[in-house]
């Protein structure tokens, strides 16, 4: 009775480490389970960044060819202005040289309203290259910024590109483990059915052998009991 009892005993300890043992496996498989989703969300996650990243270097790669092709067009202009400021103001000074050597009145008069034409074209020409160099400037700001932000971008990329590989393996390593993990929590639970199935038979055995130390006693008692009335009678007779 003393050693079933100490094995009933010994079957609610291993019913308790099979309960223990099986929700650590389960503890570790959520773990793992997160971790996966984690990962998985990170390459979806990544994969859109990535897409969202090539659209707007897309955009900036044309927006810097434009601004690009606007600054080299203004130099264009801008020297192309240069080049007749430089002809009208070599044209002044011949003109001027001329007008000293001219003797009449209305040579000088001509030659005056000539150098005045040309003073016209040289300022209209002075405040287009004075414009061009504003555009141009203006341009090399806007280049400067652009090729910032698509260097920020390639950055992005690259730091994506670099974290990519990282969150497969992490995928990978836990797809394996969840597999491992999953097998294990099967094999802890089928423990931990068996355990109290023997935990159950043995309580049973157990019961079945305290009712019948119940049932000895009182009849040990009973019997006990009828020998004494009997005892009493008999001396009652006597």
């Amino acid at each position: 009775m003393v050693s079933l009892s100490n094995l009933v005993k010994s079957y609610q300890n291993k019913k308790v480490e099979a309960t223990k043992n099986r929700r650590q496996s389960e503890n570790k498989l959520h773990s793992t389970l997160s971790l996966k989703r984690k990962s998985s969300s990170g390459l979806s996650s990544l994969e859109k960044k990535k897409d969202t990243a090539l659209a707007k270097k897309e955009g900036i790669s044309q927006l810097l060819t434009q601004y690009t092709a606007q600054r080299d067009s203004v130099q264009r202009l801008k020297a192309a202005a240069e080049d007749r400021l430089k002809h009208e103001e070599e044209e002044k000074d011949r003109i001027t040289q001329e007008m000293e050597f001219s003797g009449s009145a209305e040579d000088k008069a001509r030659i005056s309203e000539k150098i005045k034409s040309i003073d016209a074209k040289i300022a209209e020409l002075r405040s287009e290259i004075k414009q061009r160099n504003a555009a141009e400037e203006r341009l090399a700001k806007q280049i400067e910024d652009v090729t910032k932000s698509k260097s920020k971008i390639d950055l992005q990329i690259r730091q994506q590109v670099h974290t990519k590989p990282m969150l497969l393996e992490q995928l990978k390593s836990s797809t394996k483990a969840e597999e491992i993990l999953r097998s294990q929590v099967k094999s802890k639970l089928k423990q931990e059915e068996q355990a109290k199935r023997n935990l159950i038979k043995i309580a049973e055995r157990l019961a079945i052998l305290q009712a019948r130390k119940r049932k000895a006693k009182r009849k040990r008692k009973s019997m006990k009991k009828s020998k004494t009335m009997k005892r009493l009678k008999t001396r009652v007779r006597k």
